[in-house]
Order: structure tokens, then C-alpha cells, then sequence
């Protein structure tokens, strides 16, 4: 694009205040999310933001994005009519809508774009929006295949553009807390951490309803399907495209991403596990779906710590949804709250000599400095300790400190919390668990080449 069409970064800094807008407000003046947004009453200074995909999720990321003084929504782009429409009730009937992304990406007064389009075409969408000169916020999952990852990274680097990636767990109130107390070795060794997501309802499943006006007429179909396979107009695999292999990469790749992201953050993660085992199938939801409904992986990491994954349309039993497991302690961590025992090596010995005679039992004592119940006297097993829980009661949602996240970073010329390639060694997680499905095989991760292998 011309230098006049395209605002640059040094442009785009200098016109707009997005967080530090925040603090006057705090300050001072108590006005509305409406007022604040409103073009009527401008703030200091604004930032225009495009919107890519209007489905659930992408409204979402919409309606946070309001909240974050100084955005404005310019356009939104969607391939259902229903969804334009719907967007106009958040953002006004101002914003401009459209069935085509590049219609967003080729206007001036966009200087960042929010991408949330069904996964097989987040590469594309990515790519292009580097090359108009965008600031790019994809929601996860990153990739479609893991192949993907690396020409991602290299167009970010390129591009000189703020990316952040969308596993708002790493927003969440708690994971600085949870960092600290993890870093300060409280909880010993970590060699062991659990991470659940369960669900047991048909939505849950993404079986989700169609509108009754889903037809050729209010849905771009060729647009949707893409370079991906032909398949006459069928509104289930637009509204539930998450059921099929051409679209997405099932649970793995959309629910392992939240709790891989989280647990690299709070392990200080930089690469993927060195292999991944995982089982997987299709249990209960049998209606014309690809991807299993349940799922359940192994990844080991070279940090020396084991990650278990479980993934289930058949049961909403799933908190927390990540457990620390160290030798000196245990960490429950639900993102908003988080609770800590105190639970270190306790050594008896009253068992294994229960079939022993009881002079030698006492022998035994004494040669090991036992007291009366067995235990150690230098080092007698601690008293039950109460659980410390912290919470963060009134804290902002994580889907909107996300995206302020990524506005701030825009604004001051820095990273946000999630760039390219953490999204990258994330979500090839999700990856390396789907071929392992497929292949029953144990997938590996060569790091040195940056690629997986089976």
C-alpha cells in the first residue's frame, strides 16, 4: 500500500492512547462503555480495528474489544448475513460490514485486525493481513497443520507488526501469582501436570443449532470452503465446522491449546514436547462428525515434567482444569483462582516392617533414628498444613485483557503477552496429538530442524 493509504506504527502510536487513555479515566471522569466508544464523544485519540469473522467467538472478541478505551470498530466481516446484522447491536449501525476480507484489510483507517475465521483459513488470513501492513490478533488455534507454523513466524519477523495469538488463558487473574509461587521453587520439583477440559452437552459437542434462514443466499458457501475440498452447500458444516477434519483439528488443537498455553506460561515453556502419545474416539457423538469427542494425550517435555491431557464431550467433571504436581507441594489453578497444599516427602517406615519381628523392628529404629510411630526424628513428617487459596474477585475477564493486551502492545511499541512463535509451539501440540491419533504412533518433535517426525 502507499505511504498516505496505510497508517504506520510511528502513525498509529501517535494517534492513539488505547491503555494510557485508561488511567485519566480512573482518575477522573466515570462515563459509559457507550460514551467512552461512542465517536460522539471522542476520546484523546482512537485506533481502528477490522474484524474478521463474525461467529460466536469473533462477536466475542468484538464486544471485549469495546471495552478497551480509545478502539474503535471500523469494520467487520463475516460470510453470513445473520452475523452482520447481529454485530451492528454491539458495535452501531456505523461499522461497516462486508462478506469480504480483503475489503476490511485495503481500508486506511485499519491499522490492526481481529482474526476469529474457522481454522483452515488462518493462514491465508494471516499472511494477507502482514502483507496490507496490520497489526494481527489470530484466535486460536494458530494453524491448521503444523507445517504451517514456521512461514508464520518468519512473515511475523518480516512484518515488524504486533501479533498476539488467542489462548486468553495467559490473560487469566491469577497466572502471575501462579507464575511467582511456581518460579520461587515452593512446589518443589514439578514433574507431573494435569490439564482437563470436559463438557457433556451437545453444544459442548459443537453440535450448534443452524438459523432457520441458513440458505445459498445468506451464506457465501464457496468463499467458506476455500482451497479446502468441494462439498455441495451444507449449513452444518458451516455453523459446526469444528466436527470436521477440513476445518479444524477437533480438540486437540481448539481445547489442548488452552491448557498447553497455560502450562507453557506457568512452566516457562519455550519449545514443544519432545514426543506426544494420545488415544482418542468417537464415544457418543456419532452424528456426521470427523473428529473424536473425546481425547486423551501424554507429552513429555525436556524441562522434565510429563503434561496429561483429557478432552471429553461426555462428562462436564473438569476442575481444575490444570494440576501442579511438585515434590514439595501441589497447585490447583483454575486461571481465576488457585489453591496450594503443602505436601513434601513424608517418610514411615510402619508398614514395610509390619511383617517383621519386633526386635528387629526396634533395631531397625534405631539404626534409623524412628520414634515411636516410625517416623524420622530429624526429620518427622510435617504437620497437615491448610491450603492457601487465592482468588481474584471483581478481576477483568481474560478474553478482554487479552486483546488489551495486544492494543497496549500496539501502543507502546512492544510484544504482547502471546507472540507468534509461543502460538506456534502451542498449538503444534495439538498437532503432534492428532497424528498420533491417526497413526497410533509415538510422535516426536526435532526441535533442531523445527518440525515433527513420526
Amino acid at each position: 500500500m502507499k505511504k498516505q493509504e496505510s497508517l504506520n506504527r510511528r502513525e498509529f502510536l501517535g494517534k492513539t492512547t488505547l491503555l494510557a487513555s485508561v488511567a485519566g479515566v480512573a482518575a477522573g471522569a466515570k462515563k459509559t462503555r457507550a460514551q467512552l466508544n461512542n465517536g460522539a464523544v471522542p476520546p484523546p485519540a482512537r485506533g481502528g480495528v477490522g474484524f474478521i469473522g463474525a461467529g460466536i467467538r469473533g462477536t466475542q472478541l468484538l464486544e471485549a474489544s469495546l471495552q478497551v478505551y480509545g478502539v474503535e470498530s471500523v469494520a467487520v466481516c463475516d460470510l453470513y448475513k445473520g452475523h452482520l446484522e447481529r454485530i451492528k447491536d454491539f458495535a452501531g449501525s456505523s461499522v461497516i460490514t462486508t462478506g469480504d476480507y480483503q475489503e476490511v484489510l485495503a481500508r486506511s483507517d485499519i491499522d490492526a485486525v481481529v482474526i476469529a475465521a474457522p481454522d483452515h483459513w488462518h493462514k491465508r488470513m494471516v499472511l494477507d493481513a502482514f502483507q496490507a501492513g496490520k497489526h494481527v490478533y489470530i484466535e486460536k488455534p494458530l494453524t491448521h497443520k503444523w507445517e504451517d507454523g514456521e512461514e508464520l513466524i518468519k512473515a511475523a519477523k518480516k512484518s515488524k507488526k504486533v501479533v498476539q495469538v488467542g489462548s486468553q488463558y495467559l490473560s487469566m487473574a491469577c497466572a502471575a501469582k501462579a507464575i511467582e509461587m511456581i518460579r520461587s521453587g515452593r512446589l518443589g520439583q514439578i514433574t507431573m501436570v494435569e490439564g482437563k477440559i470436559h463438557r457433556n452437552s451437545s453444544t459442548g459437542a459443537w453440535y450448534y443449532p443452524i438459523p432457520p434462514d441458513a440458505s445459498p443466499e445468506t451464506i457465501d458457501w464457496k468463499r467458506f470452503i476455500g482451497d479446502s475440498k468441494w462439498y455441495d452447500f451444507d449449513p452444518k458444516r458451516f455453523f459446526q465446522w469444528r466436527l470436521f477434519w477440513e476445518y479444524s483439528g477437533g480438540l486437540s488443537t481448539d481445547l489442548f491449546v488452552h491448557l498447553v498455553s497455560a502450562t507453557h506460561q506457568l512452566m516457562g515453556v519455550n519449545e514443544p514436547p519432545e514426543s506426544v502419545v494420545a488415544f482418542g474416539d468417537i464415544f457418543r457423538w456419532k452424528n456426521y462428525r470427523d473428529v473424536p469427542d473425546q481425547m486423551c494425550a501424554l507429552a513429555a517435555y525436556p524441562k522434565g515434567f510429563t503434561l496429561k491431557l483429557t478432552a471429553t464431550a461426555n462428562n462436564s467433571h473438569s476442575h481444575p482444569f490444570l494440576i501442579f504436581y511438585g515434590t514439595e507441594g501441589t497447585l490447583e489453578y483454575s486461571g481465576g483462582s488457585m489453591k496450594y497444599f503443602y505436601e513434601p516427602r513424608r517418610e514411615n517406615y510402619r508398614y514395610p516392617t509390619y511383617s517383621w519381628e519386633r526386635e528387629t523392628v526396634e533395631q531397625f529404629k534405631d539404626i534409623m533414628n524412628l520414634d515411636d510411630d516410625q517416623n524420622p526424628v530429624k526429620n518427622p513428617p510435617p504437620r497437615t498444613a491448610e491450603a492457601l487459596e487465592f482468588g481474584s474477585r471483581g478481576a477483568e475477564d481474560s478474553t478482554t485483557a487479552h486483546l488489551r493486551n495486544f492494543y497496549d502492545a500496539i501502543r507502546t511499541d512492544s510484544a504482547a503477552i502471546e507472540p507468534m512463535e509461543f502460538g506456534v509451539n502451542v498449538v503444534n501440540v495439538g498437532h503432534m496429538t492428532n497424528i498420533s491419533y491417526k497413526t497410533g504412533k509415538i510422535v516426536r518433535w526435532n526441535q533442531k530442524a523445527r518440525k515433527v517426525e513420526v
